[in-house]
């Protein structure tokens, strides 16, 4: 049983001041506090997790309150670009492939319904939303990497890792988060008290940075819903405006009847309008939460910050810091933003939501494929190493078998030999012991530099040194412990026992832990020296550092020229990409293992985005029946309700999302290039147009066998 909370976490103190609550308007101040407030409650383990979560936003909203000086966020600028300068590579064929998961830009879609399906099973890597799997960071036995890791993770990864990602119109993308978490959040008002999610499921708040965002939507609607349903309607009901596919209606919840039109007489009975699903009693308002911190955090700007590898996902312990000085620093913001901008030209492919055929494509071409390449099937269990140590324990057991790498799953090799359950469930627990030693460094760098900033006693200054120190090797003992164990697997696995991995290949990964660990204490010192070799002369040092960053945006420009000609002939190379025959281990892909039949890579993409499409509208609706106010109105996001979103709020997103508008725009002029330089070379086809549902119902039910796991498990992970 967990207990209710009896202190309050840092940044959320009850004796905390107004004055410390970040510069936003009196009701969206109240707003804070109160979501600051609503960590203290008792649950179950699962709710109980919310507290943590809830703690490491405040802790980021009070960042934000006391912004850092000019010096002190040109040396974390000029820290990230000296160490943060790892760049994409081209694909091959034979190198990794990132695909760097934007929230919100049919990221799911894409890499399910095509960059998956293109790819055969022996050389996906693991799931990866969650937390990575990868047995060995810094050389995999896999080709195919997706997660909601920002650029971060890039440095990592092995040297010559390729990375492809999909960009969308800032409003839009804000819009859809924002419908998605109020979804997913009203499904835990219709759960019971003895719910119990089912073990080994990934639920989407699990998966950053839903794991923030529904927690927060949670808490917003069981304190609205429960008022909004309780109020009292008169004896005779009011008639509701209700809207479907159809048009408008009018509804009475009372005497239940629903009417086209309504007479004087019914109408004297009242009429309420058409409920605003962005502007209501049941949850905060869409105008609201684009103020909140919460969406400063978390979404505006979002897929800039990805890229540039500074979330609040990020691996690097200053990305908090250095996230608040580009929202105060403009000359700042724009030296990042063309850092970005350069870094997507490296992508091996950049597409775009508002252009997902053209966009899904042109990736083929970049990957080596066409729209009439195979389609593979095949479920999470049979991935890189995991098929190929069952092909290994099938031929030993029959020599003569002649499967080559066609052999079964993962399932039943790992399940006859007792390591998968023992072996997968030790993994999880170590990947989760490190993400809450992140957590607990990034926290304690932020109360140090709280502490600094308002000239604390140089005791507490000391003892909170101490407390980062000791974090930062709680974090690398966590990390350490979680690679002995992915070494000490079979080589069938990935591990260490693999005959042609030497040693310094081992420590790869090890020491690119403590690299970026020992460069955050690094960069923690230079800010200290910074502030103490100032003194009285901080203005001085603010100018020199504000020309400091205008040369570096200089420098920055004059190269665009060279990284434009590098990222052409990257994207050249591209489109001679040599298809692997042989997975990590060597063994011999089976051209037909798990290969669909009678249909091609195209029409399996558009079959499957469909049927991803019609999936998710079906969950939304039902989702979202439970918010209903007492008149029997209740949300439901629809393109006309988008329709009416005042121009005002729309503009109001659009501020908080320059750098995102910018980077999009990249992202059209990017795919356009690619596009036509593909075209140039008689290499891009349209994806399908026909209505591929049209197929004989034989063919579908023979595609359907061949796959695995293709039923939807409720949280769409977009």
């Amino acid at each position: 049983m967990h207990r209710r909370a009896s202190v309050d976490p840092p940044g959320c103190n009850r004796r905390q001041s107004s004055n410390s609550v970040p510069n936003h308007s009196d009701d969206v101040q109240q707003q804070y506090l109160m979501h600051c407030s609503a960590i203290r409650y008792e649950m179950t383990y699962r709710v109980a997790m919310l507290p943590t979560f809830f703690l490491a936003v405040c802790l980021g909203f009070a960042r934000l309150s006391q912004a850092q000086s000019l010096a002190e966020c040109q040396a974390l600028t000029d820290h990230y670009l000296e160490k943060h300068h790892k760049e994409a590579s081209p694909y091959t064929g034979s190198n990794l492939l990132y695909f760097l998961h934007v929230p919100r830009t049919a990221g799911r879609t894409f890499h399910s319904c095509l960059l998956k399906l293109g790819v055969p099973p022996a050389l996906r890597c693991p799931k990866a939303y969650d937390h990575l799997r990868i047995t060995n960071m810094s050389r995999p036995n896999c080709y195919l990497l997706s997660s909601h890791d920002d650029f971060s993770v890039v440095s990592m990864l092995p040297p010559d890792v390729a990375v492809l990602t999909q960009l969308r119109d800032p409003v839009d993308r804000f819009l859809s988060a924002y419908e998605f978490a109020v979804e997913v959040a009203s499904r835990a008002l219709k759960r019971p008290k003895t719910y119990r999610r089912r073990v080994g499921r990934i639920a989407t708040d699990d998966v950053w940075p839903w794991s923030y965002l529904v927690p927060f939507f949670t808490e917003d609607l069981k304190a609205k819903v429960p008022v909004a349903q309780a109020k009292e309607l008169p004896p005779g009901g009011v008639w509701a405006e209700m809207e479907n596919k159809a048009g408008a209606y009018f509804f009475n919840k009372v005497t239940n009847q629903t009417k086209e039109s309504l007479t004087e007489a019914e109408a004297a009975l009242g009429i309420v309008p058409m409920l605003d699903p962005y502007d209501n009693e049941l949850v905060i308002s869409l105008k609201d939460f684009a103020k909140h911190p919460i969406a400063s955090e978390l979404l505006h700007n979002g897929a800039t910050f990805q890229v540039l590898g500074i979330t609040n996902y990020s691996h690097w312990g200053d990305a908090g810091g250095f996230r608040a000085c580009l929202l105060r620093y403009d000359h700042l913001r724009s030296q990042l933003l063309e850092v970005a901008k350069n870094r997507v030209q490296h992508f091996t492919h950049v597409g775009t939501t508002d252009r997902l055929h053209e966009s899904a494509a042109s990736a083929l071409v970049s990957m080596g494929l066409s729209v009439d390449s195979p389609a593979y099937g095949g479920g999470d269990e049979e991935v890189a190493g995991r098929r190929s140590v069952g092909v290994k324990l099938e031929q030993s057991a029959n020599r003569t078998s002649g499967l080559g790498g066609g052999g079964r799953g993962a399932g039943y090799a790992l399940g006859n030999s007792g390591l998968d359950s023992q072996v997968a469930a030790r993994l999880k627990i170590l990947a989760k012991l490190i993400r809450e030693a992140r957590r607990k460094l990034q926290n304690a760098q932020k109360e140090l530099v709280n502490a600094q900033k308002s000239d604390a006693d140089p005791s507490i200054v000391k003892m909170l040194q101490g407390e980062v120190d000791t974090a930062r090797n709680q974090l690398i003992e966590a990390q350490e412990r979680l690679a002995n164990l992915r070494e000490r697997l079979p080589a069938d696995l990935g591990g260490a026992e693999s005959a042609d991995l030497s040693v310094s290949d081992l420590s790869v990964g090890h020491e690119a832990r403590r690299r970026l660990l020992q460069e955050d204490a690094g960069s923690s010192q230079q800010q200290q020296q910074q502030q103490q070799q100032e003194g009285s002369g901080t203005s001085a040092g603010s100018a020199d550092g504000a020309t400091g960053a205008a040369g570096s945006s200089e420098d920055t420009a004059e190269g665009l020229g060279k990284v434009d000609e590098v990222a052409e002939q990257r994207r050249r190379l591209a489109s001679k990409v040599t298809l692997r025959t042989v997975d990590a281990l060597g063994y011999q892909l089976d051209p037909e293992y798990r290969k669909i039949p009678r249909t091609t890579l195209g029409l399996e993409f558009l079959r499957c985005a469909n049927r991803a499409q019609e999936r998710s509208v079906s969950r939304r609706d039902q989702s979202l029946a439970v918010l209903q106010t007492a008149d029997g109105r209740h949300v439901t996001f629809s393109k006309a309700a988008r329709n009416r979103i005042p121009q005002e709020v729309l503009d109001l997103i659009r501020s908080y999302n320059t750098m995102d508008t910018a980077l999009h725009k990249v992202g059209l002029s990017l795919l356009d290039q690619h596009i036509a330089e593909q075209k140039a070379e008689n290499l891009y086809q349209d994806v399908p147009k026909e209505d591929v549902e049209s197929l004989a119902s034989e063919q579908g039910q023979q595609m359907q066998a061949m796959k695995s796991g293709g039923k939807a498990n409720g949280d769409e992970l977009r």
